[in-house]
């Protein structure tokens, strides 16, 4: 007989929803709550993204097709309590759990999700995926037994078929109380990943999924065209998740992914998540032709950098569904970005490529990062005063987070940065480090709230929503979903 296997995505562990599969799988529990302007923002991020995470999602396709008997609980995207799903969990008394893990809430899914469904199934295996316990295998005790170090597909199968846990490559294990990691196998080469079956979305509550008001196109999936990303930036998990090496499915395998979602499951929204959707633009541009005469009429958005779109792309994308663009700009000072391994790009650059997105329609997310080595309280104020003259269609701030596995982690280890260990300020709005004496964490965290609120109830940005008819759309979009 197979094991039965949970799939879950835990509770978050307060009011403040979590995105466990942003942050380069580090996580992103938004919690922005100083002031009333404050609480406003967010709890529209908390209202508007909502995405699953997709390693579980893989993993339980790939489980389905090999004949496992599975629950699926995404009690974040559910809004469900710990209390709310331990009945179901208790009564289906499953021989493995597979869940993920965040860096900000990782001791509340260690030490209260995984203790609590233990003490209700003694003689469960807990299995944990996630970008934390790749960095620090360590954590896995006391109530984790195994870990997935890297890509789920590569032992999935193998655990849950009961083998021998010391061959089974790209995992860690407790064993005797201590933490043993089996041989470190390579990552899914291009040709592996088109073989990868498509994720089956009857699984999981994909209507609840949205990613507004970056696409407006309902249902919603996310989708994975590569893996990798050659630029190695030293604040960003993603180089240590996913590695270097940029590892990319043709433009057809994409489409034909994209089709089967829309004609199995409806779906009409698609949010990439690659590090780097456009590195091979001629790739992209065969993307939005098949979809272009597919005459299906989906919406998009993905990630990349300013600098990896052309105006040519940037027409074809408009006309292929591309509803939004985000883009990592972080810093505006070189000598700031060229310290954490950033490749430094023109302030004009980046200003040109926003307004051509924007002339052919599609929104734009700029994302800063404020307080990275080198900055100062003016640097911040430039960046941030930037930020607000770009005018982007969305904008998220973050504080520069040392993530372990990462360059940032490394040179604020190095010199003495880290304020603790404590995993909860791991979160992207707390500061977990400090760099001199002026870049305090109240001073950080103060910034971040104000900056937000510069530019979410400017009268700029106001008015540009209101003239474009977007702030009524809005709000009807919001009202379906609830």
């Amino acid at each position: 007989m197979s094991a039965k296997i949970l799939i879950l995505n835990p509770p978050s562990p307060d009011a403040n929803h979590i995105n466990r599969d942003l942050m380069g799988g580090m996580g992103v529990k938004n919690s922005l709550s100083s002031n009333i302007l404050s609480t406003i923002v967010t709890k529209m991020k908390n209202t508007y993204v909502h995405i699953p995470v997709l390693q579980l999602v893989y993993a339980a396709t790939i489980l389905k097709k090999g004949g496992f008997e599975l629950l699926v609980i995404d009690a974040a995207t559910e809004d469900l309590k710990l209390a709310d799903i331990m009945p179901k969990i208790t009564a289906f008394k499953p021989n493995y759990v597979v869940m993920a893990c965040s860096a900000s809430c990782f001791i509340f899914e260690r030490d209260i999700v995984a203790k609590k469904i233990r003490d209700n199934c003694p003689n469960v295996k807990i299995i944990v995926e996630g970008e934390m316990i790749n960095e620090k295998p360590n954590l896995l005790l006391p109530n984790f037994d195994i870990a997935i170090l890297g890509e789920v597909e590569t032992s999935i199968i193998n655990i849950c078929n009961g083998e021998d846990l010391k061959n089974i490559p790209n995992i860690a294990f407790k064993q005797n109380n201590e933490v043993i990691k089996s041989a470190q196998a390579g990552r899914l080469e291009k040709e592996q990943l088109e073989e990868l079956p498509f994720p089956d979305w009857s699984l999981f509550p994909y209507k609840k999924y949205r990613y507004f008001p970056m696409v407006s196109k309902t249902p919603l999936v996310t989708i994975q065209a590569s893996r990798g990303c050659p630029y190695g930036c030293g604040y960003c998990p993603y180089p240590a998740n996913q590695g270097l090496k940029w590892r990319a499915r043709d433009a057809k395998n994409i489409f034909e992914e994209m089709k089967y979602d829309y004609q199995k499951f409806g779906v009409k929204g698609f949010f990439f998540r690659d590090p780097l959707f456009s590195l091979n633009q001629k790739r992209v541009e065969d993307l939005c032709h098949l979809l272009i005469e597919s005459k299906i009429g989906l919406g998009f958005a993905f990630e990349t950098r300013p600098e990896l779109l052309k105006k040519e792309t940037i027409e074809l994308l408009a006309k292929a569904g591309c509803e939004c663009v985000n883009l990592g700009v972080e810093d505006i000072h070189p000598e700031i970005l060229k310290l954490i391994n950033r490749k430094p790009l023109d302030t004009g650059k980046i200003l040109e490529t926003v307004r051509l997105l924007h002339k052919n329609g599609i929104r734009t997310s700029c994302f800063f990062i404020i307080g990275l080595p080198g900055s100062t309280k003016q640097t911040i104020k430039e960046t941030i005063d930037f930020s607000i003259k770009l005018l982007p269609s969305q904008v998220e701030y973050k504080i520069a987070t040392p993530f372990p596995g990462t360059q940032l982690y490394d040179m604020a280890k190095e010199n003495k940065w880290l304020k603790s260990e404590t995993l909860d300020l791991l979160g992207g709005y707390s500061a977990a480090m400090q760099i001199s004496d002026e870049l305090t964490q109240e001073y950080l965290e103060k910034e971040v709230n104000s900056a937000f609120n510069r530019f979410y109830f400017s009268p700029r940005f106001l008015l540009r929503e209101v003239l474009h008819g977007r702030f009524l759309k809005d709000v009807g979009f919001l009202l379906k979903q609830f």
